[in-house]
């Protein structure tokens, strides 16, 4: 066992957060490949190598096998997450996105046209309304 001082302890458990939210973003996609999740705007080759997908599968075991060692040796606790709270932060972060893809910042890329330019706000507009109303029913529950 190390002893690993209090001020720089954050830096192993950020660590192994991060490596955790990677491993689970990984599981998520072979969630959603699985289960064919609704996707608009993405759709993924045919993929149907079961074989490739449980060694995949089985790295996932192995990265986690690593991460609980890694998680033991330094020490690092288990976060208790709100998962309320979690939804709130991505549900901000993609709004910072999209309210970020504004109709005036598309005009660094050439684009002009001011019908085009109002029907695309109008859309964005939509979406920012929409994640406003997300945010607000998690932040009223």
């Amino acid at each position: 066992m190390f002893t690993i001082p209090e001020n720089q302890q954050h830096v192993f458990n950020a660590v192994a957060y991060m490596i955790e939210k990677k491993l689970l973003d990984i599981q998520i996609q072979l969630i959603a490949h699985k289960n064919h999740l609704t996707l608009v705007s993405i759709q993924y080759e045919p993929f149907e190598n079961d074989a490739l997908l449980q060694q995949v599968q089985e790295k996932l075991n192995e990265l986690y096998g690593l991460l609980a060692e890694f998680c033991k040796t330094y020490q690092v606790p288990v976060q208790t997450i709100n998962f309320q709270k979690e939804l709130n932060v991505k549900a901000n972060f993609l709004w910072e996105d999209i309210t970020g893809a504004r109709a005036a910042s598309m005009k660094g890329y050439g684009i002009s046209d001011e019908n085009l330019m109002n029907d695309y706000q109008k859309k964005i507009n939509a979406f920012t309304t929409s994640i406003n109303d997300m945010i607000r029913t998690l932040n009223n529950n």
